[in-house]
């Protein structure tokens, strides 16, 4: 047992990285699907709760980037370059949305978008790994 799980240390590593995208691709999903289900009260929370300029331009692109980042992450697909949008996006909620509510998630807190930032900076660091469309179209070296 010890020798297969020491020997084998670069298949646990992509396939801990296929669930990281898995995680994060889908959450993301969820949340464009959220947005497009209940687009007049986001809209409603983008201009008069967070005060962004642009409300409708700012919903529909950070709904366009959680989906299509999303399914992108999902599949292992420009999965660095995608990584960064998405980080500066949940780096922006941290700061307008769950910066005053403490740490704790069941209060909407700070702990879900560290956790999600930490996730997306692990797959811009170390990329989608082996099970991916990264490896098989962009192979590295």
């Amino acid at each position: 047992m010890n020798k297969l799980l020491f020997t084998q240390k670069r298949v646990f590593e992509d396939l801990a990285l296929l669930l990281l995208r898995f995680f994060i691709g889908g959450t993301f999903i969820v949340y464009a699907i959220k947005k497009v289900q209940g687009f007049d009260n986001y809209i409603i929370l983008f201009s008069d709760k967070l005060d962004l300029p642009l409300p409708l331009f700012n919903l529909y692109i950070v709904t366009l980037l959680e989906g299509l980042g999303g399914l992108l992450l999902i599949l292992g697909l420009f999965t660095r370059f995608i990584s960064i949008p998405l980080i500066i996006t949940m780096i922006t909620a941290f700061f307008l949305v769950n910066l005053d509510n403490g740490f704790a998630a069941s209060s909407f807190g700070t702990e879900v978008p560290l956790a999600y930032i930490s996730i997306l900076f692990l797959l811009f660091g170390f990329g989608s790994g082996k099970f991916s469309l990264d490896n098989k179209f962009l192979p590295s070296k």
